[in-house]
């Protein structure tokens, strides 16, 4: 068993035994179902314009390299300048060294998983660069120390008291325990960064090739203003948020705020193709696109698992996953969370540290049911199970209780024990068996259900 493995049982069983989280997230997944019961409506025919999504965003993942060209020409045409990164390391060199360069280092930073994917935060912590997040999910989990719970809202673990105390506690604010008096106390906070601030650093929703601009779709208005009211603003995405063309949004944004928040649309929609032009009143003098692989290379190679890249990112088969509504996103120690994790991190990290996420799924389908660009994610873990075994990486007991199992099912006495008990003892032992005692077995039954059939029948 691999370190990595360990860690996550480890914090796997603290989490099962955290009720409170667990209750947060099962609210969230309530109140989320009911909102989108109310925004799907707007759809004449979802299957339609889901099928319609996955299309587009298969199409731009087997033409990659042409959409990603198309983007950088047509941005650098419209003043912008395009750095590519090929791991992490090299992302956040390239943003310090723009930092760096910069006569007003005050940064302030829209909610961007992919920023944490690339431990952008450790980085300015590293080079002592103070940075504000700007998004309110965001600033909490800053305050608090702690990293995103959910891809589209970070905080959703974090009630109004524990906000509040931290308010308290942090920012030494006597705000009342009202939730439109802590997000009024916020953006007063928040006011003064923007005002001051040199550097705005964003996540992209999808990257349009042919106009060569930048999408991105929010709440707060706090993407908006980082974009627009700094000197410089830089822009970090993966290679796969690529879309062909601007005419793909009128589907995309819709589905996109319909299972991401269960809107119809989100409040701000923006497009921005470059810096600020001669004779526009807003809008940053320079802009960067930072375009990210960072192991997107491993996954876009395996025929079915390339497919994983097509996801918009709207979180909505976290909802539906029984594992992450569980254990929540902590864990998995990853923006990628969730059903998303299981398919895509054994190809990123590798199969002898991370193959077991493979294994964190029930197969229940409910993600793939929730999925607007029709992600199949049982068909990809199968495979993903299939070639941990090939690659050898699955442990060696697992390979010896297998093999047991099939001598065992394949001989009749073998099966019919005189007694149960030895049955449930090793199925307390292998399949049952939890950290925190949480799980057991139900007592035996006196008679196994043959022995009860032929009692009764023959």
């Amino acid at each position: 068993m691999s370190e990595t493995h360990q860690i996550f049982l480890q914090e796997s069983a603290a989490k099962t035994g955290d009720l409170a989280m667990q209750l947060k997230l099962s609210s969230a997944a309530r109140q989320y179902k009911k909102s989108f019961e109310e925004a799907v409506t707007q759809f004449s025919n979802l299957e339609t314009a889901k099928r319609r999504v996955a299309f587009t965003r298969w199409k731009a993942l087997e033409n990659l390299d042409k959409y990603l060209i198309e983007f950088e020409a047509n941005f650098i045409r419209s003043g912008g300048k395009v750095l590519w990164a090929q791991d992490a390391a090299e992302a956040c060199a390239e943003i310090m060294a723009i930092v760096n360069r910069s006569a007003n280092k005050n940064i302030v930073k829209a909610k961007t998983l992919t920023s944490e994917e690339i431990g952008l935060d450790e980085e300015f912590a590293a080079h002592s660069q103070e940075w504000t997040e700007t998004d309110l999910g965001q600033m909490i989990l800053q305050l608090s120390g702690e990293k995103p719970m959910h891809m589209v809202m970070p905080a959703i673990h974090k009630d109004k008291k524990e906000v509040q105390q931290l308010f308290n506690d942090k920012l030494g604010s006597k705000v009342e325990d009202d939730t439109e008096a802590l997000v009024s106390y916020a953006s007063k906070v928040l006011r003064t960064k923007y005002m001051n601030s040199g550097i705005g650093i964003t996540g992209a929703n999808f990257i349009v090739a042919d106009p060569g601009a930048i999408a991105f779709t929010e709440n707060e208005g706090n993407v908006l203003l980082a974009a627009s009211r700094t000197r410089i603003h830089i822009v970090i995405a993966g290679i796969d948020k690529v879309i062909p063309s601007i005419n793909d949004l009128h589907t995309f944004l819709p589905v996109l705020s319909t299972y991401g928040t269960g809107q119809k649309l989100t409040a701000y929609n923006t497009i921005l193709t470059g810096p600020r032009k001669a004779g526009e009143v807003d809008g940053p003098d320079e802009m960067y696109v930072v375009l990210i692989d960072n192991g997107r290379s491993k996954v876009l190679g395996e025929e079915l698992q390339r497919k994983m890249l097509s996801c918009i990112r709207c979180g909505a088969c976290q909802y539906h996953d029984p594992v992450y509504s569980v254990i929540g996103a902590h864990p998995y120690h990853s923006t990628w969370m969730g059903p998303p994790a299981t398919v895509v991190l054994p190809f990123m990290k590798g199969f002898k540290s991370h193959g077991f996420f493979s294994d964190l799924s029930t197969l229940s389908a409910a993600d793939t049911e929730g999925c607007p660009v029709e992600i199949d994610f049982n068909k990809l873990l199968l495979d993903n199970r299939k070639k941990a075994v090939d690659e050898q990486s699955r442990p060696g007991t697992e390979k010896l209780f297998y093999f047991a199992w099939k001598k065992a099912m394949l001989k009749r006495e073998i099966i019919k024990w005189a007694s149960i008990k030895p049955r449930n003892f090793f199925m307390n032992a292998i399949f049952m068996k939890s950290p925190l005692g949480l799980r057991k077995m139900r007592p035996p039954a006196k008679e196994s259900f043959n022995e009860q059939w032929r009692r009764r029948f023959t």
